[in-house]
């Protein structure tokens, strides 16, 4: 028998095994958002309602659109849309729907050949973007920590790289929890009150209705999960009391969160992300540097341009004059 896959970019979407392959390799993602992008491809070139989709996507359930926009956000994110060369894969026709705007090829290919090797991991992990350079000791020492304490806060200014180490930690201790390591993306997340429909929406299970963290803390009872909520500054106080309520109602569940500021959460542990150190020698030549520009600006405050060329030239300026300095 024979599997249909869809070819786009660097991707493979076999829709009967529910894999995407990224240069052959299982891209982690959602089985919502999966469900999505099935649909979307299946139908490349054609917007699809808003409507449409979440009918595909949650048949027989009532579900608010902005479930939707937390999947697409997190089905753009793992296809790199935007980011990969330009690539757009993913369009908002506003008012519309979504549509799939890149080439697709299909292709029949034999279904143990289709199949990717290993073995399926739980969850919904994102897969790394780039190569994680000086953070082993920490991702070493949190993945410890959260051993220890169930909730642990990443701590850290915007770009310092807080989501790539949390999602480092979480995939080197995924195999701690059998009901798997669950990826909550809340940067997309514009109204507080969409927390926990965001977390509901990523576990895949029915929302419950009015009350979408009774229904959660009741399904999550008896689950050995981790859930990493990230980007939760700009919906703190929500992600804050959704982490103790998940904690209390869940004894085998942990919390990963990643923010500016801490949650200020009952049982929070906090790790404050530190930039990353320049080496030794990057190190020795800022220091030489900034002793060349300091005597160049006692030198140029004292009217001595040519003196300063001079000092400049012997010791091997590269411009062999005062541009760049800003003097």
């Amino acid at each position: 028998m024979d599997d249909e896959t869809f070819i786009f970019g660097s991707f493979r979407l076999i829709p009967a095994q529910r894999v995407l392959l990224d240069d052959g390799k299982p891209l982690r993602l959602g089985s919502r958002a999966l469900d999505i992008l099935i649909t979307l491809v299946e139908h490349a070139g054609e917007t699809i309602s808003r409507e449409q989709l979440i009918a595909h996507t949650w048949p027989d359930t009532v579900v608010e659109e902005g479930a939707l926009r937390v999947h697409v956000a997190a089905l753009r994110k793992a296809l790199g849309d935007g980011g990969r060369a330009g690539r757009r894969y993913v369009a908002n026709n506003p008012g519309r729907g979504y549509a799939f705007v890149a080439p697709v090829t299909r292709e029949h290919v034999p279904s143990a050949a289709a199949a990717p090797t290993g073995v399926a991991e739980v969850g919904n992990l994102p897969a790394p973007f780039t190569r994680i350079v000086g953070r082993d000791n920490v991702i070493v020492a949190l993945a410890a920590q959260l051993a220890r304490r169930r909730f642990l806060t990443i701590v850290g200014p915007g770009g310092i790289g807080k989501t790539t180490v949390a999602v480092a930690v979480a995939d080197r201790v995924r195999a701690s929890y059998k009901d798997g390591a669950w990826f909550v993306g809340l940067a997309p997340l514009s109204d507080p009150e969409l927390v926990p429909s965001a977390l509901v929406t990523a576990l895949g299970i029915p929302p419950s209705g009015a009350n979408p963290v009774q229904g959660l803390t009741g399904w999550l009872r008896d689950k050995h999960i981790l859930i990493v909520l990230d980007n939760s500054e700009h919906v703190i106080d929500a992600a804050a009391a959704l982490a103790e309520a998940v904690l209390k109602a869940a004894p085998h569940a942990g919390i990963l969160a990643t923010s500016r500021e801490p949650l200020r959460a009952e049982g929070e542990w906090l790790h404050r992300l530190a930039p990353l150190e320049l080496p030794p020698e990057a190190k020795a030549s800022r220091r030489w540097w900034r002793f060349v520009v300091g005597s160049m600006a006692c030198l140029w405050r004292s009217n001595s341009r040519r003196r300063a060329s001079i000092h400049l030239a012997s010791v091997g300026w590269p411009h062999g004059s005062m541009t760049g300095l800003g003097f």
